[in-house]
């Protein structure tokens, strides 16, 4: 993982992260999969250091040993949660439908002039036409402008004229000359749909119009500004187009009419949201342990460890065969926290382009993850080393459980609250 793009974390841990060397990386960036299995060769060699332990008062020793027993009970959860991941990702078959009901498709606003007999000898002025891009409260009505007005200058009147001044402004508006009921007007559009895409126009008095007192405008308008609106399971959601609309977890549809839709799932979007909430789980797990009131804010070195190795599987290219190499092709990203987060459409997109190549991604992603942490867990693991070093520093034992049973002066305030502690851990 690379340390310079992850911010917002502990001291002690984004300090660690730092002292660490990046492994090699290709040339776009991506950690290679190879690359990863070679750090994992010596699973010792990054986030262990005995003397590091040694530094460390009874007391922060103690937390230590909690902080690091319950890393490890996540660990455990999470290695069993990325293996089924990487059995199963290559499964076939759907998970099932999401119905839709859709209520309103999404729409840009247009306006029209009155008709004209000739397009090229009527004139509607010169001067200078205002523009002004905003939002229609679909409630109240009210045009909320967004930005600072564009001015084009129309220094020929014909319908012909001024569709090509607002065409060659490039400002989010069309304007084409249309010929209806015998005769010839000018349309003028929004190029995107959505209730923020709706415009303003003053200037010219034959072109004004407010899209909140359409009314009082000499111009007629055929569409309002809009988002598509559909419900879900009781639920009402809006979006700004029909394409690309999320309606589960990885899942998109397209909306070309209003009314009932059956939209298919994949499978591998349960698969995903398991492998994400995973991953996530134990980098935040890490944040919250390695923080300044965390168990392992005295101790952080091995936790630091395991969340940039498990970090970089996350990073890491992989050959699949296909034109998706990373978890950032199918638009799972790592943030600034450590933690992943997805653009659902990328993902949906990926899918239907390649489910093949993003199934075999999804698995060897979880795989290099799992192999990652699976050196710091078990009884011969890093974490029950390291509980060994601290157990033997304090003359308690080698666990938790044979420290939290001892009677003396260093594990005393620790002794006589071990249901507690137990429970905490759990």
């Amino acid at each position: 993982m690379s340390t310079n793009a992850v911010s917002a974390l502990p001291t002690a841990l984004a300090g660690l992260l730092k002292q660490y060397a990046n492994p090699t990386q290709k040339g776009d960036g991506a950690t290679t999969a190879a690359t990863v299995a070679n750090a994992l060769a010596s699973p010792l060699s990054l986030g262990r250091d005995e003397a590091y332990s040694l530094s460390l008062g009874s007391a922060q020793s103690g937390q230590a040993m909690m902080g690091y027993t319950r890393l490890a009970t996540l660990g455990a959860q999470v290695d069993s949660d990325l293996q089924s991941v990487a059995a199963h990702a290559t499964d076939s078959g759907g998970s099932g439908s999401v119905q839709v009901e859709v209520g309103q498709l999404a729409q840009a606003q247009t306006v029209v002039t009155s008709l004209f007999g000739d397009p090229d000898s009527v004139s509607l002025g010169t001067g200078t036409l205002s523009v002004l891009l905003g939002e229609l409260d679909g409630e109240t009505g009210a045009f909320n402008a967004t930005g600072e007005p564009v001015e084009i200058a129309i220094t020929g009147g014909s319908l012909n004229d001024i569709a090509k001044s607002i065409n060659d402004a490039a400002i989010g508006l069309s304007a084409q000359v249309v010929e209806s009921g015998g005769g010839f007007e000018l349309e003028i559009s929004g190029k995107d749909t959505g209730a923020a895409k709706a415009f303003s126009l003053s200037g010219l008095g034959e072109l004004e119009f407010d899209p909140s007192r359409p009314n009082l405008s000499p111009l007629t308008i055929t569409n309002e500004a809009q988002d598509a609106v559909y419900t879900i399971d009781g639920t009402d959601f809006t979006w700004p187009s029909n394409t690309d609309v999320p309606v589960a977890f990885g899942t998109t549809a397209a909306f070309t009419q209003t009314g009932s839709q059956s939209v298919p799932k994949s499978s591998l979007t349960d698969t995903v949201q398991t492998m994400m909430k995973s991953f996530n789980g134990l980098q935040q797990a890490i944040v919250e342990m390695t923080g300044d009131k965390g168990e392992l804010a005295a101790n952080a070195n091995l936790a630091a460890g395991m969340f940039k190795r498990i970090g970089d599987a996350a990073m890491a290219s992989y050959s699949t065969g296909g034109d998706v190499s990373t978890l950032a092709d199918i638009g799972i990203s790592v943030e600034k926290d450590g933690t992943l987060s997805i653009d659902q459409s990328v993902l949906a997109q990926a899918l239907g382009k390649d489910p093949a190549a993003v199934q075999s991604l999804v698995a060897q992603a979880a795989k290099g993850m799992d192999d990652a942490i699976r050196p710091y867990l078990g009884n011969k693991g890093a974490i029950s080393s390291q509980v060994t070093v601290l157990g033997s520093l304090l003359g308690r034992g080698s666990s938790l459980l044979d420290y939290l049973g001892g009677g003396s002066k260093a594990g005393s305030g620790l002794a006589g609250n071990a249901n507690s502690l137990l429970a905490a851990l759990g």
